[in-house]
């Protein structure tokens, strides 16, 4: 059901320019485009992220499928070979939180009126600093220094 997935106003193609950021500032930007469409298959969409050339060739293609499972009323990112994200639209926002390899992963895909905004930070799971055990928590807090951070405007392609 699309309320539950993609909606409806989001779909079709979008391209900006993306900067990517590290803790010293811009490091690089490229273009990117963003293709998102409904499959002929029920609660799927397609969700493909190019790289573009400076002359607008496109460089690379992540590819991925967004799916909306009716049984456990969950969204998903399904990235291939069995890997999926779970996903949580809230807002007028998808979200999702995953670690790979040690590191930690946060992105957002959001709508603006009638652009989209994209957003992916992360950095080392290992905690930069541990606070004191705090009684009214039960525990402690470890803070993770955000060590990148990648944010695109995408404008609709007409």
């Amino acid at each position: 059901m699309l309320d539950k997935g993609i909606p409806s106003s989001w779909l079709g193609s979008y391209k900006g320019n993306m900067e990517i950021f590290s803790p010293n500032g811009l490091q690089q930007a490229v273009v990117v485009q963003l293709d998102l469409f409904i499959m002929d298959r029920e609660n799927y969409w397609n969700y493909n992220m190019s790289y573009l050339s400076p002359q607008g060739e496109v460089l690379s293609t992540k590819a991925y499928h967004i799916f909306y499972d009716q049984t456990n009323k969950k969204l998903w990112m399904d990235e291939g070979d069995s890997l999926l994200i779970e996903m949580t639209r809230m807002g007028n926002c998808l979200f999702d939180h995953y670690e790979l390899s040690g590191m930690f992963f946060n992105s957002s895909l959001c709508q603006q009126e009638e652009d989209l905004v994209f957003e992916i930070s992360g950095g080392q799971k290992k905690a930069s600093y541990t606070s004191p055990f705090i009684e009214e928590a039960d525990g402690v807090v470890e803070s993770m220094r955000v060590s990148f951070l990648q944010r695109v405007v995408l404008k609709p392609i007409k």
